[in-house]
């Protein structure tokens, strides 16, 4: 029965895709293609649509410790983007899904969805703004728990909402430029309606000012502060209602001896609206480095200590993580891919749990032409954790596909 929807879904996305052509066609004569950005220019619109394909297979569906369920999948990941450029203003609208077919373990089908508009716009040439709204319809696997809650055996479903703006001021090489960003997203979980996923609807509000200070011609000095509200719907999680003040100093940089990146360090502390648990403070840190020896090689290292929710264990999370990734390309046709990552959730209040997490992977993909790109792909995954139901590991191996019109 999923098989067929699943069909029928594909027919559907590549029906619209090739609408979107020929409407494109018919209705400009000179409506063309870009090669490089796989854009078809339709008079005053940009259409983006992207479809991707992978065949599989996962030796942990349900990310289970014991009891292990080995599946083959299939998954459709389409994307469509729509941009309308207008005398210095952008506006778009984006779709982008993940639909997955289990064989062997149908309890773990699911259809994501995210949908998107924004808005950019250069009101001058030291101010311009974004706004973002986004609608996501996604899930969380079975025992894919990523706090500390009780893992469930269901794949649970939620959405959120969420709407998010930013307003930039200073001039391009000005010495001194300054961000102000703000947003909120709700979060609702739809299915099963246990006891556990209604206590984790939840809405966040949050404001981050930061200024720049040009130090060098590609070297700026970052500070930033932040805060963030958290409130939870359910009146058995009302203790849980928090507030997050986050202070950072940092560097960034620009093409500085083959190298682009920032570092941010300062500190998080987080306080509790009724009390329940005291004011709690810690290191955090974020930095993003990109180092390119050779035009066609780039690593990747990204760092980064923050708070976050705890699912009810605990009062709140440490989270650390690393990773760094490194991509090659062979050839003009021949790309390659490494990853390896490692993290740590480190429990605070009146928990002892700690979670260790490591993560690698490696793709290697060959570009048939220019719209066609297909490889194969190779993932692993291990949690080690004081609560032994959320000890396991996975390792997921694919094929795939990747077109653009």
């Amino acid at each position: 029965m999923m098989s067929l929807k699943l069909s029928k879904l594909s027919i559907a996305i590549v029906s619209v895709m090739l609408t979107a052509n020929a409407v494109a066609a018919d209705g400009q004569e000179n409506a063309k293609q870009s090669a490089d950005s796989g854009a078809i220019n339709a008079g005053g619109f940009e259409i983006k649509p992207t479809l991707g394909l992978a065949l599989g297979r996962n030796d942990n569906v349900g990310m289970a410790s014991v009891a292990r369920t080995s599946s083959n999948f299939t998954r459709l990941t389409p994307k469509l983007a729509i941009e309308m450029p207008t005398h210095g203003q952008v506006y778009s609208a984006n779709y982008s899904g993940t639909y997955a077919n289990y064989t062997g373990s149908t309890i773990d089908n699911f259809y994501d969805h995210n949908f998107g508009l924004a808005a950019n716009n250069d009101w001058s040439t030291r101010v311009n703004s974004l706004i973002n709204v986004d609608y996501i319809k996604g899930h969380d696997g079975r025992n894919e728990t990523k706090n500390g809650a009780v893992p469930s055996q269901l794949v649970e479903l939620w959405h959120t909402t969420g709407i998010k703006g930013m307003v930039h001021y200073g001039a391009d090489g000005a010495q001194g430029q300054f961000e102000l960003a703000a947003g909120q997203d709700y979060k609702r979980y739809d299915t099963n309606k246990s006891t556990l996923t209604q206590l984790l609807n939840n809405d966040k509000t949050n404001l981050i000012g930061t200024f720049y200070y040009r130090v060098a011609p590609a070297t700026s000095m970052i500070l930033q502060a932040g805060t963030t509200s958290i409130g939870y719907l359910d009146a058995a999680s009302k203790t849980r209602d928090s507030k997050e003040q986050q202070y950072m100093v940092g560097v960034k940089w620009e093409a500085t001896a083959k190298t682009t990146g920032n570092v941010r360090v300062g500190k998080v502390s987080k306080s509790f609206n009724m009390g329940t648990s005291p004011t709690t403070s810690a290191t955090a840190w974020d930095a993003n480095v990109s180092w390119s020896p050779l035009t066609y090689s780039v690593v990747n290292l990204t760092l980064s200590q923050k708070a976050a929710e705890s699912g009810g264990v605990g009062s709140f999370v440490i989270m650390r993580d690393s990773k760094v990734d490194w991509s090659h390309e062979w050839s003009s046709h021949i790309k390659s891919t490494l990853m390896v990552g490692d993290g740590l959730d480190t429990y605070q209040g009146n928990s002892t749990q700690v979670n260790k997490r490591q993560t690698y992977g490696a793709k290697l993909s060959y570009a048939v032409n220019h719209w066609l790109n297909a490889g194969v792909e190779y993932q692993n995954s291990k949690r080690n954790s004081t609560n032994a139901a959320l000890t396991n590991t996975q390792s997921i191996s694919m094929l795939f596909l990747d077109g653009t019109l």
